[in-house]
């Protein structure tokens, strides 16, 4: 016999258990989340988990805005005196050279402050005050978020599922699904490695692995994959906790950095990356090339970490879409089933608030911030969420 529910949400990272957990929460759906692995084990285990408001599409700074809210309030949100984000409050600094992007930067200032944001321009000495180790000899333009700052992914997404859990949601782990049923145009269920799961609402929250569920259905996507480094670096005192999160735009591959465990600091980019053509079989290798040089950078914005030392790195996959913002909407021809994707590597920052956001649109609630934006249909009408900034994570 299938097992019934209302709703079977598909992966069990941050996006999939904040969805299901406002299901449950606003709906009070029956809802199941399967996960082919354990939870957390997919593209949010390697999220660097930033969390901040900067961006340069409107609609985007307005949900993390809300996330912001979410994360400041972790434990009365979630109703749970236990619930943990590890979200720490350290602010973030966008910082930018002279030219094109520093005029990008006051733009978007101004933006940002028109949609609510706690984003304000700063001086050298201002930014130092936050942050003592910059060096910012070539840096014209500088923005602050005192409400930033970073969290822990696992932690975040863990406390989302027991919050569900209490909500009666089902979490099935080790448990793939093989294929989305359907029938005379709407959605069934689906079917996993254990049976079928039968429910009239599908939410595919899988990332990276989306093409895996809607290629045998004949949706077309616009969807890549690209491989993306991290690494940890240590320098001759602990790095300390507090110093604001850093993004760089004086860099080629926009780098940004923030404070980790253990005293060291934390690297990524948000550039492109390397295109890949499946997720689970990324070359998990860092070249000697791309330590140097991202050291070379660290080091350039930071005098203290010129002769750093490497603790740690790992690889990580981005699902991206053309204008490197996701598309969040029910899927044509299969009435039930709602696509999440392409969240080109900022994700996790959106998911506390996208999260309810989606379920007030699958239940037909009115929804705080407007989905229609994020509709499949843009790229094909040229309707495009294209950050000034150009292509990257802080679209």
């Amino acid at each position: 016999m299938a097992e019934t529910y209302d709703a079977v949400v598909i992966g069990s990272g941050v996006v999939g258990a904040s969805t299901a957990f406002h299901l449950a929460r606003l709906g009070g759906l029956k809802v199941c989340i399967v996960e082919r692995g354990q939870i957390c084990s997919g593209g949010t285990a390697k999220s660097c988990a930033i969390v901040r408001s900067h961006y340069s599409v409107p609609s985007n700074t307005a949900l993390t805005l809300k996330s912001i809210e979410i994360f400041r309030n972790f434990a009365d949100y979630l109703e749970d005196r236990e619930a943990e984000s590890g979200f720490v409050n350290s602010g973030y600094l966008i910082l930018a050279p002279e030219g094109d992007m520093a005029d990008k930067l006051r733009d978007n200032l101004d933006m940002q402050a028109g949609v609510g944001a706690e984003t304000f321009p700063v001086d050298r000495q201002d930014a130092l005050q936050h942050h003592p180790l910059l060096n910012l000899d070539d840096i014209v333009t500088i923005g602050y978020e005192p409400n930033s700052g970073y969290a822990d992914p696992y932690l975040t997404t863990a406390s989302f599922l027991k919050a569900a859990r209490a909500k009666g949601v089902t979490v099935k782990t080790d448990c793939p699904v093989a294929a989305i049923t359907h029938a005379n145009g709407k959605v069934t269920g689906v079917q996993t490695a254990e049976g079928a799961i039968e429910a009239g609402i599908v939410v595919s929250a899988v990332g990276p692995w989306t093409r895996a569920l809607t290629d045998p259905l004949g949706i077309d996507i616009p969807l890549e994959v690209s491989r993306h480094i991290v690494l940890t670096l240590r320098a001759g005192e602990p790095y300390r906790p507090d110093l604001p999160v850093i993004k760089d735009l004086a860099t080629e591959n926009k780098m940004y950095f923030r404070p980790a465990s253990g005293g060291v600091v934390l690297v990524g980019t948000g550039d492109h990356g390397d295109p890949v053509d499946m997720p689970e079989r990324m070359d998990e290798n860092v070249a000697d090339d791309f330590v140097l040089h991202q050291g070379g950078q660290v080091g350039h914005r930071m005098a203290s970490f010129d002769n750093a030392t490497l603790t740690d790195s790992w690889v990580g996959a981005y699902d991206i879409t053309p204008d490197w913002n996701p598309v969040l909407e029910p899927a044509d021809g299969f009435d039930g089933l709602h696509l999440t994707f392409g969240f080109s590597g900022h994700g996790f920052k959106l998911a506390p608030a996208l999260g309810r956001v989606l379920a007030q649109s699958i239940l037909g609630q009115s929804e705080e911030v407007a989905l229609a934006p994020y509709g499949l249909g843009r790229f094909a009408a040229g309707a495009l969420l294209t950050g000034s900034y150009g292509i990257g994570s802080i679209s």
